[in-house]
């Protein structure tokens, strides 16, 4: 009967050790479902901020593009204004200054009065 009684303790003893090893995995399974949780709700979250930031980028491009056709477009009056006051300038220095017109006049009337 005593060595029943010890082998009895002995399996009591082993089931206690076993349940107890359960126990902390469960612990351990726990902790990891939790994590893998976690770790879920933070890549949702990081991709709403993913999805944020793109739509942010889409909108900042439009801006750019938006300010590259409205600069382009002021670049181009800026050159067509430059022209217009170069041919301005060219034909001002292609006429005869107005002293020049004086003189010439002033000389040919003295020529007649000659």
């Amino acid at each position: 009967m005593e060595t029943y009684e010890k082998e009895i303790r002995d399996i009591l003893a082993s089931v206690k050790e076993t349940s107890e090893m359960m126990k902390e995995d469960n612990v351990r399974l726990d902790n990891i479902a939790e994590l893998v949780e976690s770790n879920a709700e933070k890549a949702e979250k990081i991709l709403a901020m993913m999805d944020e930031t793109s739509k942010g980028l889409s909108r900042l491009e439009e801006t750019i593009d938006s300010m590259d056709r409205g600069f382009l477009k002021k670049m181009n009056q800026k050159a067509e204004i430059m022209e217009i006051l170069n041919r301005i300038n060219d034909r001002l220095e292609c006429r005869t200054p107005a002293s020049e017109i004086v003189e010439s006049m002033c000389a040919s009337e003295e020529v007649k009065n000659k």
